[in-house]
């Protein structure tokens, strides 16, 4: 999936011009109906605090309802971040801002358990490869 950009200028009667090619690509043709939502930072009020919307021919509502949706990341961004591809992330969002960071899985073990792993003198990184194979085969 790719997000595709343009910028254009609102007007001194204040409308904005969406270039004909843009809805083209977009795959709109005229007599379409179009749905624009935005997102507001407040609960008491109507007005777009982030200055954004989106255009979609069926809603925001057809955006969520994809039960399959998977946030995909540029390996060169992990790789920057140097977070190993195959690492599961925790991300974590505040106002503004969404972090994204590599998961520890022993995070997800309950302390307990944790604990009577290092009783045992089982290393950490054993834990987790463990975890991430799905577990211990009995060989059957």
């Amino acid at each position: 999936m790719k997000m595709i950009e343009m910028q254009s200028i609102v007007d001194g009667q204040g409308q904005l011009t969406v270039p004909a090619q843009f809805l083209k690509d977009m795959g709109l043709v005229p007599g379409d109906t179009v749905k624009l939502a935005y997102i507001n930072s407040s609960t008491d009020s109507i007005h777009n605090t982030y200055k954004e919307f989106v255009l979609t021919p069926h809603g925001v509502a057809a955006l969520k309802d994809d039960e399959d949706a998977e946030l995909t990341l540029p390996h060169e961004l992990l790789e920057a971040a140097e977070i190993p591809l195959d690492s599961d992330l925790e991300i974590v969002c505040a106002r503004g801002t969404v972090v994204i960071l590599q998961a520890d899985l022993l995070d997800s073990l309950p302390d307990e358990l944790r604990e009577l792993f290092d009783d045992l003198g089982i290393h950490p990184d054993t834990v987790r490869e463990v975890m991430r194979s799905g577990g211990v085969s009995d060989g059957r």
